[in-house]
C-alpha cells in the first residue's frame, strides 16, 4: 500500500510557494520545534537561531508566531488532509476483503503506518487540537465527507451479509477511530510510535473491534 508522506507534500508546498529560501527554512525549523517542544514553549528567538537567520527575517514574512503556525497548519488542513483521506478511500475501493477481520486489519495497519511516517505533523496537529476545539471540527467535516462513503459502504456490505451487528455505520466508524486513536495518539505524543509492532497491534485492535461488532460474539 502507498502511504502519503506529509513531509514530502510539505516540501513540495514550500518549493511551489513564493517564500524565499530563508523563509522556507523558518517554516521547516518551526515545524520541528513546535512538534518537539510545543507551540507555547517555542520562542521566535529559538526559531531564528535554529534557522540561522535574524529575528527580523522571521517577522518580515510572519508577523507573529501564530502566523507561522497558521502557515504550517492551513495548507495541511486544506490540502494534505483531504488528499490523504482520498487515498485512504481509494485503497478501500480497490481491494477485496472477504471478512471484517481482513478489512479492519488492513485499514488499521495502513493508518498506523501513516502515523509512523508523519509523526511531526500529527503531533503538532494533536497538540493544537487540545487548544483549539474548532480545529477538530474543521478536520472532521473534511474527512467525514471523504471516507464515510467507501468506508461506510464496505461496513454496510458486511452488515447486509450478517457479519457485523446492526448498528449505524457512523457509530461503527466512531468505534474504529476511537480504537485506532487509543493505540496511536499516546505514542505520538510520547514519541514512542516507532516501538509499535504494527502487525501485532493491527491484529489485536481488529479482534477487539470484532468482539463488539460481530453478532453473537
Amino acid at each position: 500500500m502507498e502511504i502519503t508522506n506529509l513531509e514530502t507534500l510539505f516540501e513540495r508546498g514550500l518549493q511551489a510557494s513564493s517564500l524565499s529560501d530563508k523563509q522556507q527554512t523558518v517554516l521547516r525549523v518551526s515545524l520541528t520545534l513546535f512538534s518537539e517542544q510545543g507551540f507555547d514553549r517555542t520562542t521566535t528567538s529559538q526559531i531564528a537561531e535554529e534557522a540561522g537567520v535574524s529575528a527580523g527575517t522571521v517577522f518580515k514574512q510572519f508577523k507573529t508566531k501564530e502566523a507561522i503556525l497558521a502557515a504550517l497548519l492551513d495548507p495541511f488542513i486544506e490540502q494534505v488532509v483531504p488528499m490523504a483521506a482520498t487515498e485512504f478511500a481509494d485503497q478501500i475501493t480497490t481491494h477485496e476483503f472477504a471478512t471484517p477481520q481482513a478489512f479492519f486489519e488492513y485499514i488499521l495497519r495502513d493508518r498506523i503506518m501513516f502515523a509512523l511516517q508523519n509523526q511531526k505533523q500529527a503531533k503538532l496537529l494533536i497538540q493544537e487540537i487540545v487548544h483549539d476545539s474548532q480545529l477538530i471540527k474543521t478536520i472532521a467535516v473534511k474527512v467525514q465527507a471523504l471516507i464515510a462513503g467507501s468506508f461506510g459502504q464496505k461496513l454496510q456490505e458486511f452488515k447486509n451479509t450478517g457479519q457485523l451487528v446492526e448498528l449505524p455505520v457512523t457509530r461503527v466508524i466512531q468505534f474504529f477511530i476511537g480504537t485506532l486513536g487509543s493505540y496511536v495518539l499516546p505514542r505520538i505524543l510520547m514519541g514512542t510510535v516507532t516501538q509499535l509492532d504494527v502487525d501485532q497491534v493491527s491484529q489485536e485492535a481488529a479482534q477487539f473491534l470484532l468482539h463488539g461488532l460481530t453478532p453473537n460474539a
